[in-house]
């Protein structure tokens, strides 16, 4: 197995350096910085760097402890090394070095009047929080607030008291859209009576699906009417959408919560804050004072990088924050290698610009939105970037915001994710825009969780995407086990609206089909499928070409660069792109006790396909290690035993027992997340 830059990169820290300077929780920056008289900040560490101006490698290692953060460690382009003298800054021993945003809670006391007694509150003010972070719209749309406050327990964020306690309820006749240019608000019936318990409630929020299935949002509430039984809130003007009944989505039906309402704290894991008295109040799923309670502090990225070359940051983990975890900007040769970060209200990761940066055996969870953001590279030249994210394992991320908000938001040119376990997220582990990307050897399992339209890996809507390839992913139980609420689909691989040119080949699809098939093409061409293994999916592969689909129209709208002598060498078929028939090709594929292999919504495709010696198979057994049987088609084994994570020195954990973090299967989103 190669991995050529990832290999080349990591060896290029050294076990000899030109200086090592140390940082513990109990040092003091005016020490000269050795193990014995270790610095205090990594600030003080970065300064000694750029003072002494080294020939060779250096290292700042972290010694074991707990590092409270209150401000950006930021690194320029004075902080670079070069390729013969890295900068690392490591734990002294992997995972060991704790940089810590958040804060713990004390002086709890019994709320009587909530939750039937059952109920703690204290006092964030004279705990020293003033900064009470009110909540904001969010969600599809909305640019993230700047800071989120989430309460913890015992490591495990709590749900803000809401009602129903579990999914969704439908919401009734939509009676005004909304308009924030004319400043009317939204206004829906509400079909239960709970409703009218919240009249009084000056900061109740919903969060739900109001247009679209692919499309969260959360609105404030403004006014309920029990008596006309309508509840007003936002405006939202995205609720126009659903005034008239949309065949694809939710059944043209609202579906939505309610959220931080005091009201309905009424279970273990929920809490509320009232901002005006500061007062928080939760209902712990323990004995709270043998527990952790613990808040985000922290309202910036922990660490940003800008114009930084080859340095290293190695073994340590990034914990708690209102905020993201790091920002990488227009660097080159930098290396996040066996770090953890978790509980971020925002971002994981989000590196941009720059090349031949990467993301190496990280562990990532417990995220507000997107656990890494990776975009890099010139669509206009088709200069690869060369960004990498390997090894990493990311899992319960998007847990604020619901869509569009994967392991891996994938720009650019010539970037490659590859041998990364991603999963148990509410919609897909990762989008991509750009050319010439590759996603290979990836095990993705549990992904759209709860939004619909969308697959677990996607593109959208442009048509000169091209030279991507998908190869050796395996997708496994892609949608909830209680299947779907409205006719939109999940898929393991969509590509949608006009996407073409596209390779898939190799993968594995086992129950990973949702309404749509393991794959889904809405409307695109010339995409090749080849050798992939469709197992127990509910279709094989569905959609096809549609010239009509309104997204061909953008190649008229893009640059020129789009049909240059560059594009047209690179991806000769754009030559045909106005020609009939637009086919898809389909070769050497196996269907093991799926539905039908090819559809079109329904309908009969193969006028969408040419095809070559797929194979339809419904004995009673399938290895997926061992598809010999199918030789006589040229199907090839796929290499299952090196999908997914490998060990290496650098990976942050190994999970002892993979079988372990498959087996758990919720059936909803909000069921992998619950403490």
């Amino acid at each position: 197995m190669k991995h050529t830059l990832t290999i080349l990169i990591i060896m290029l820290a050294s076990s000899l350096h030109a200086a090592e300077f140390y940082v513990a929780p109990t040092g003091n920056d005016a020490n000269p910085g050795t193990r014995k008289q270790p610095f205090a900040s990594l600030e003080k560490a970065r300064d000694a760097i750029r003072a002494l101006k080294p020939k060779g490698p250096v290292a700042v290692r972290l010694l074991p402890g707990e590092y409270n953060v209150t401000k950006t460690f930021e690194l320029t382009a004075a902080d670079s090394g070069t390729a013969e003298a890295p900068v690392v800054y490591r734990a002294d021993k992997p995972g060991t070095a704790v940089l810590y945003g958040g804060k713990r809670l004390r002086g709890f006391t019994r709320a009587a009047d909530v939750a039937g007694g059952k109920a703690f509150q204290c006092d964030l003010r004279q705990q020293g929080v003033d900064d009470l972070a009110p909540l904001q719209e969010r969600g599809y749309g909305k640019a993230p607030p700047p800071a989120t406050l989430e309460l913890f327990f015992n490591g495990k964020p709590l749900t803000l008291a809401r009602w129903p306690n579990s999914g969704f309820v439908n919401g009734g006749k939509i009676i005004e859209p909304g308009s924030k240019k004319e400043g009317k608000p939204s206004v829906f019936e509400y079909l239960d009576d709970r409703h009218a318990r919240w009249t009084k409630a000056d900061d109740a929020w919903l969060f739900g699906y109001f247009a679209h299935g692919w499309a969260d949002r959360t609105l404030k509430i403004t006014h309920i009417d029990p008596a006309t039984k309508r509840v007003a809130g936002g405006p939202y003007e995205l609720l126009a959408r659903s005034m008239e009944p949309v065949k694809w989505f939710n059944k043209g039906k609202i579906k939505y919560f309610a959220f931080n309402l005091l009201e309905e704290l009424d279970q273990p894991g929920e809490w509320y804050l009232d901002r005006k008295t500061g007062i928080l109040y939760f209902y712990p799923p323990s004995d709270p004072a043998r527990a952790t309670v613990e808040i985000g502090m922290l309202t910036a990225p922990m660490l940003s990088m800008a114009n930084v070359s080859h340095v290293r940051i190695e073994g340590l983990v990034f914990d708690l924050s209102r905020s993201s975890g790091m920002l990488i900007r227009d660097s080159e040769r930098c290396l996040i290698a066996g770090c953890t970060l978790k509980r971020f209200a925002g971002m994981g990761i989000k590196m941009t610009g720059g090349r031949e940066n990467g993301i190496f055996g990280c562990d990532i969870y417990s995220i507000g939105r997107r656990a890494t953001e990776v975009i890099g590279g010139d669509r206009r030249t088709l200069t690869p970037a060369k960004h990498f994210v390997e090894n990493c394992w990311m899992h319960s991320f998007g847990r604020l915001d619901h869509t569009y908000v994967p392991a891996v938001q994938l720009e650019g040119c010539g970037n490659r994710v590859a041998h990364n376990l991603f999963g148990d997220c509410p919609s897909s582990v990762v989008r991509i825009e750009g050319n010439d990307h590759v996603l290979e050897y990836n095990r993705v399992y549990r992904a759209i969780l709860e939004s619909e339209d969308q697959g677990a890996m996607e593109l959208f809507g442009n048509p000169t995407y091209r030279g991507i390839v998908f190869r050796y992913n395996y997708f496994s139980d892609i949608g909830p086990q209680d299947h779907m609420e409205g006719p939109a689909g999940r898929a393991g691989i969509r590509l949608d609206d006009a996407i073409s040119g596209m390779l898939v080949y190799g993968n594995i699809f086992h129950r990973a089909a949702q309404g749509f098939g393991g794959v889904n093409i809405n409307g695109g061409r010339d995409n090749i499928f080849e050798n992939n293994l469709f197992a127990e999916c509910e279709k094989g592969i569905t959609g096809g070409y549609n010239a009509k689909n309104k997204h061909w129209e953008r190649l008229g709208k893009d640059p020129a660069f789009i049909m240059s002598e560059l594009y047209l060498k690179r991806y000769p078929e754009l030559k045909r792109l106005g020609t009939e028939p637009g086919l898809n090709f389909a070769r050497r594929n196996i269907f093991w006790k799926c539905g039908p292999m090819f559809t079109t919504y329904g309908k009969p495709s193969a006028n969408k396909f040419e095809l070559a010696d797929n194979i339809e198979d419904a004995t009673d057994n399938l290895s997926f290690a061992d598809t010999s049987r199918f030789a006589g088609i040229g199907f090839r084994p796929i290499p299952l035993d090196k999908i997914g994570l490998y060990q290496h020195e650098h990976r942050a954990s190994w999970p002892v027992d993979m079988r372990a973090v498959f087996a758990k299967q919720p059936k909803r989103w909000e069921d992998s997340t619950q403490p």
